[in-house]
């Protein structure tokens, strides 16, 4: 066991808050861990309600709005391709301004957003004002977590707190679609929408006893690689969307496809250029990094896809009502909601790449249970399917959030969080592009879209065996003893390849370890520090 750490230095994988400003207004005191936490997360429910919900929608949408196929992807596309787009800008913002600044200007955003939506007379209106919505979520996401991350200096109480934080997103996917269909059902769907305004009025005051942080070292702006990767992902989301509805001959998909290809390369080519890059490519060497960033990219498509299509098959060709609907998806979110706080404690167990792994094969599991039920009219079948997929889901958040959050350098916590919400929302977005397709038509062709689902559970599994193999390999090449140093040769400077890498890997303590938890082989000796040049 690793001798106590003193207070001034906490343990190398959970990051110190940086030089944080003092509370914003003197004799309020400020929240606790617990509180805070909640507060912050209230942000994070009505933004994942607001998702979940829109999707049991979306049938009401199409009838009453006359909503085409595409116009139905857009409406949860515009959102979410939105927010992917501004986490990052939104992170940078909260370490130079002020993230409870930025948190309190996204409550106000996107209660306006929400109030747009519910006023909105046409598909191409709710679209428009949904992209004013994401904007909202985009500037409360990075900023809530950051918050969270660097108020609280305890590691042992931080970590209990992204648990919490784990639990809140579950809890929001777990009654969205019931709260969602109940609104439907019973008042219409604006009030879908509706519901978002008193959470954003005891949200905004009550965050007045939020701490005001900001970043110890402010990154400048990095508006050009912002925007390539805005033109990059939305090139790409149309091309699919048109595609899959309208074909992919014309001069809409070509201008997309020229689109997404050029802007993905120019954003490359500048993001290595750039001395203070929006995304820094270096952090891709490290393979968990990697491996928990794709993951969330893939499960949260599987996600997303699985409340588009659902949605729409229960009520267009099972009949059934939106409360009915969410209803039926009660074993996947209820499954969702159950998971993700227990995953956080197995977490400390089992390590993050083996939680990754069982997730992966959960879902594959899942999706093919979904495939073969997608065949008769039983709704065991589906029950089954829904709980598989619902235990994988609730397994994924806390080691991406614990892998991506603390193990980047925590000079930009907001930037940090923000990567690894971004993925989230790219996966959202490419999800329905991908996935919405088989509800197009008057039959929603459930299996095939259950068969992509399947092979991106599948992929989810092998990439975090494969980061988990290699992450071993490395460590066992650090713990190996040192040859001993030549006195006449020349030092060799050490390598910058990894700058989100702990300065202890091989502690076998350390719960964020991604490898899990491992014994040090005896008497292995650490390896000893180069002396600072």
């Amino acid at each position: 066991m690793p001798s106590a750490v003193p207070r001034h230095e906490p343990p190398a994988q959970l990051p110190p808050p940086p030089q944080d400003g003092p509370p914003s207004r003197p004799g309020r005191r400020a929240f606790g861990p617990t509180g805070l936490t909640v507060v912050c997360g209230a942000s994070l429910f009505i933004t994942s309600l607001d998702s979940t919900a829109v999707n049991v929608a979306l049938p009401a949408l199409r009838a009453q709005l006359s909503a085409g196929p595409s116009q139905l992807a857009w409406i949860v596309d515009a959102y979410t391709l939105t927010l992917a787009v501004l986490l990052l800008l939104a992170g940078a913002l909260g370490d130079r301004l002020g993230r409870r600044a930025m948190f309190r200007a996204g409550l106000l955003v996107f209660g306006l957003g929400s109030l747009g939506c519910a006023l909105a007379g046409s598909a191409d209106q709710l679209i428009a004002v949904r992209v004013l919505q994401g904007v909202g979520a985009a500037l409360l996401g990075p900023n809530a977590l950051s918050t969270v991350t660097t108020a609280i200096e305890d590691p042992v109480r931080r970590t209990r707190a992204i648990g919490l934080w784990a639990a809140i997103f579950g809890l929001a996917a777990a009654v969205g679609p019931l709260v969602g269909g109940s609104l439907v059902d019973a008042l219409g769907w604006r009030w879908i929408f509706l519901v978002n305004l008193p959470v954003v009025a005891l949200t905004l005051a009550a965050s007045v006893r939020v701490p005001e942080t900001r970043g110890s070292r402010v990154r400048p702006l990095d508006p050009l690689g912002l925007a390539l990767g805005a033109v990059a992902v939305f090139g790409a989301t149309e091309l699919l969307i048109h595609g899959a509805h309208q074909g992919f001959g014309g001069a809409t998909p070509l201008v997309c496809a020229v689109l997404a290809l050029t802007g993905g390369a120019a954003f490359v080519a500048v993001e290595r250029r750039c001395p203070h890059p929006v995304f820094p490519l270096a952090l891709l060497r490290r393979p968990t990094f990697t491996a928990a960033t794709v993951s969330a990219v893939l499960v949260f498509a599987i996600l997303a896809g699985f409340l588009f299509v659902s949605s729409v098959y229960w009520q267009q060709q099972r009949h059934a009502s939106a409360l009915e609907t969410g209803l039926a998806l009660l074993p996947a979110t209820l499954a969702l909601a159950v998971v993700s706080p227990l995953s956080g404690r197995l977490l400390h167990v089992v390590g993050a790449r083996r939680l990754l792994v069982g997730a992966g094969l959960l879902l594959a599991l899942g999706a093919g249970l979904l495939a073969l039920a997608a065949g008769g009219d039983a709704y065991p079948p589906y029950a089954a399917g829904y709980l598989v997929l619902g235990l994988g889901l609730g397994l994924v958040n806390p080691p991406i959030t614990n892998t991506a959050v603390t193990g980047l350098p925590p000079q930009q916590a907001g930037v940090a969080s923000a990567l690894a919400t971004t993925s989230r929302q790219l996966g959202n977005t490419l999800g329905v592009a991908v996935l919405a397709p088989v509800a197009a038509g008057p039959h929603v062709d459930q299996r095939r879209a259950w068969l992509i689902a399947l092979g991106l559970g599948l992929a989810v599994a092998v990439l975090n065996a494969l980061a988990g193999r290699r992450c071993r390999a490395e460590q066992a090449r650090r713990a190996a003893p040192a040859a001993p140093a030549d006195p006449a040769a020349p030092a060799t400077p050490a390598t910058p390849a990894d700058p989100t890498g702990p300065t202890n890997p091989a502690d076998p303590t350390d719960p964020t370890d991604p490898t899990g938890p491992q014994q040090p082989a005896a008497g292995a000796r650490q390896p000893e520090r180069a002396p600072a040049r």
